[in-house]
């Protein structure tokens, strides 16, 4: 048996043509006499006389010939032959197959008599005469074999360089007998089952440059390529070509019955695809080698918004849970129908655009009134404006009498820019400035910062703590003492007022002021370059002047290595988590390109520095659908990776704790973490900031119903314990803020503010 198998030739597994014998022909008899005795086991297959029958029926519509009647038709047309000699038997080596046929202009005329009148007589000669190129066998394969049933083609060119593989028979129509058999002779055998008499020619290397112009052009030019390789630069290479030819062309995506018509043979200035590639360098998509190099051809190619939900969510998955994309047969089989017909008809003249087109049957065929269900709620977390006349009451029933020494005019402005350069969660700036009576007030403009994440306000309280240091670091390089009250009143959106004092100014960190320019967020991965001891004591040394503040650094490998599988599990859970998924995309991620107006509020998706490929999964999983599918098969692990691999990057994970939960720490947590945060940046440390798990785990702890599902809850809380191994602090006291310093290329770009217009109003009360 092993000696039988080794030793298949290769004709064996490459031919396609079968063997014609007319044995009224002498020599094609004993020819055939040669091969039956030198293979008696051949399967011999005679219907000729049923053949014969269908011939005499469809010549005589109107009549009802007897079985008498027949066999006397029968043999006055066969004349002096045998029913052995008449038209043509045909051999198919690869299946050891004899086969007695009607010969060819009978054998069409039978085979396509059901074809009329939705295909005429002339329609058919017209149709025998055409070249259909096929590049690509999966689709393709479906085309061609329904193609060739229509008997819409007289030759047809498949470019197909894959063998078939076992995950290939979802879609593919085949046997399991064909694994390992090029896919082009799979095809080619089938048409020539189903039509001895169709010309196929094979490219078992698939289409290539080298090969390209011959599959077009040898023989005569195809009058239609139908597109289904996977290869984008074959799917652009071939475009060019087609319109340089004026070939048109047809390509279907198997996916909500997706078909692209181009009419280059109509409009030989079209642009390739539509335009939708038009921004795109194509003379360089051949040197592309990565999938990050590819993804905006793809993109672009098939339109991202358009396809179904759950190709979409299994974009996702690719690489995670699934190797590749999937297709269903129901959908390649579609395709075939589509795509047959469409070329049916640009032959017949009877259709003359081009354009994208959708079958799509969920659509067509559905349920009209959707089923609800509660698989994706939220809260959409909203709070009124902060206005300025509710400030200006806050600020007078605080100090109504103006300041002796009232802040200038030109101070205040220098003073409430430096504060506006702060980070906040999000980039939601959630501050507003009132200058009343020479003093300036800072109040927590709820509207700009209401989100689940930002939870009891405590995001917003770090962010206000940031603005209050920077302010302070300002008023010092400009000369000024400022006397400052934290909470004045009982409206803790009064988050402070400044007033200046008459004592001599006193120096205050004048090492970070030149970081007030630079202090930016920077999430490139590091070189892993080790923090030193000196930086680690300096950074320790400005978050512990607030005596109640701890900062614990890790160097270790291991921890870092901890906290970014915690890092990264926890986005993985807030994506998946509707009401995380809904602010996220709703209330922080901006989509953003060059040339964009710039982005003041939010995230410029470009700050995330995430690869193509990960911007597209993050646009895909953009769509509530496809988190509700992520949930119910288990999946979204590809979220883990927008992170992990950076923060296994770091040189340094940091923490920065406080003894209480409550606003008054957070605010002295959030100006620890700027003068730390300053201080990186001048020494040329990245800072990524690290803060959802710290934030998801709060409200673990101090909400009661969490409104996520109790597995969800329960990987919380062993993430929450995961990061208790690395920070000992968090046993005792709350964790504030977590950021990750790494030695990094520079940013991308940095995250804008809001002009001061926006954010300070002057009151003249």
């Amino acid at each position: 048996m092993e000696f039988l198998l080794e030793h298949l030739s290769k004709d064996e597994i490459h031919s396609f043509e079968p063997q014609f014998f007319r044995i009224y022909n002498e020599e094609d008899r004993k020819s055939l006499e040669s091969l039956l005795k030198s293979k008696p086991f051949i399967q011999v297959h005679d219907q000729l006389s049923t053949q014969l029958d269908d011939l005499m029926k469809l010549k005589r519509p109107k009549a009802k010939p007897s079985d008498t009647e027949l066999e006397q038709l029968k043999a006055a047309h066969i004349g002096s032959m045998s029913m052995l000699e008449y038209g043509v038997w045909v051999y198919y080596p690869w299946s050891e197959r004899l086969v007695h046929l009607l010969d060819e202009a009978e054998f069409v005329e039978v085979r396509t008599n059901r074809n009329i009148y939705k295909i005429t007589p002339e329609e058919r000669d017209i149709l025998g005469k055409q070249k259909i190129g096929v590049v690509g066998l999966s689709v393709g394969q479906s085309i061609s074999i329904t193609m060739a049933m229509e008997r819409s083609f007289g030759e047809i060119r498949l470019a197909d360089f894959d063998l078939l593989e076992l995950t290939n028979l979802n879609r593919i129509r085949t046997g399991v007998h064909h694994l390992g058999v090029p896919k082009v002779v799979i095809v080619a055998r089938e048409i020539k089952e189903i039509d001895p008499f169709l010309k196929v020619t094979c490219y078992t290397d698939g289409m290539t440059e080298e090969n390209m112009r011959d599959f077009f052009t040898k023989g005569g030019n195809l009058d239609i390529v139908v597109d289904e390789c996977d290869g984008l630069d074959i799917k652009i290479l071939l475009r060019y070509m087609a319109r340089d030819l004026k070939i048109p062309v047809v390509m279907d995506t198997s996916d909500r019955g997706t078909l692209d018509v181009e009419r280059f043979d109509l409009e030989p200035d079209r642009p390739l695809l539509h335009g939708m590639i038009d921004h795109l360098d194509h003379t360089q998509v051949k040197y592309l080698k990565t999938n990050e190099d590819k993804v905006p051809f793809l993109l672009a190619m098939i339109g991202i918004d358009t396809i179904s939900t759950r190709l979409k969510a299994s974009m996702v998955e690719v690489g995670q849970s699934i190797s590749t994309w999937p297709q269903l047969a129901s959908s390649v089989t579609l395709g075939g129908a589509l795509g047959a017909d469409v070329c049916r008809r640009i032959i017949l003249d009877q259709y003359h655009e081009s354009g994208r087109y959708f079958v799509d049957l969920e659509d067509l065929v559905g349920d009209k009134e959707k089923k609800q269900d509660n698989e994706y709620t939220y809260i959409d977390h909203s709070a009124p404006e902060l206005t300025e006349a509710e400030m200006e009451h806050l600020a007078l029933s605080f100090a109504a009498v103006p300041a002796e020494l009232p802040i200038e005019k030109e101070q205040m402005e220098k003073l409430v820019t430096a504060a506006g350069f702060a980070p906040s969660g999000g980039n939601t700036q959630p501050w507003k400035w009132l200058y009343l009576g020479g003093r300036l007030h800072l109040f927590h403009d709820e509207k700009q910062s209401a989100s689940w994440i930002d939870f009891k306000h405590s995001a917003s309280y770090v962010a206000l703590g940031a603005a209050i240091e920077n302010l302070k670091i300002k008023a010092s390089e400009i000369g000024i003492e400022l006397e400052e009250t934290i909470f004045p009143a009982a409206d803790r959106k009064f988050i402070a007022t400044f007033e200046r004092s008459a004592a001599s100014p006193t120096e205050y960190l004048p090492e970070l002021r030149s970081g007030l320019d630079l202090r930016l967020t920077n999430r490139k991965p590091g070189n892993r370059e080790p923090l030193s001891d000196d930086v680690a004591a300096r950074l320790k040394a400005v978050v512990e002047i607030e005596p109640l503040a701890d900062l614990q650094i890790t160097t270790d490998a291991a921890d870092i290595q901890r906290v970014a599988d915690v890092v990264s599990a926890t986005e993985r859970l807030r994506f998946l988590l509707p009401q995380g998924h809904f602010d996220f995309y709703n209330k922080e991620i901006r989509w953003t390109a060059d040339g964009d107006a710039p982005v003041t509020e939010g995230l410029d998706i470009r700050t995330l520095e995430l690869s193509e490929t990960d911007k597209t999964g993050l646009r895909v999983a953009s769509n509530p659908d496809v988190i509700k599918m992520l949930n119910r098969w288990g999946g979204g692990a590809a979220f883990e990776k927008l992170s992990k691999k950076a923060i296994a990057s770091s040189s340094a994970i940091c923490l920065i704790s406080l003894p209480n939960y409550d606003p008054l720490n957070f605010l002295k947590g959030g100006q620890a973490l700027e003068r730390a945060w300053l201080l990186a940046n001048t020494l040329g440390l990245a800072v990524q900031p690290l803060t959802a798990p710290l934030f998801m785990f709060a409200r673990l702890k101090y909400e009661q119903e969490l409104a996520m599902p109790a597995k969800m809850v329960q990987e919380l809380k062993a993430l929450e314990q995961n990061l208790h191994q690395v920070f000992s602090s968090l046993s005792e006291k709350q964790g504030i803020f977590m950021f990750r310093l790494s030695h990094a290329d520079e940013a991308t770009i940095r995250t804008l503010r809001k002009p001061i217009e926006e954010i300070l109003h002057i009151s003249e009360k």
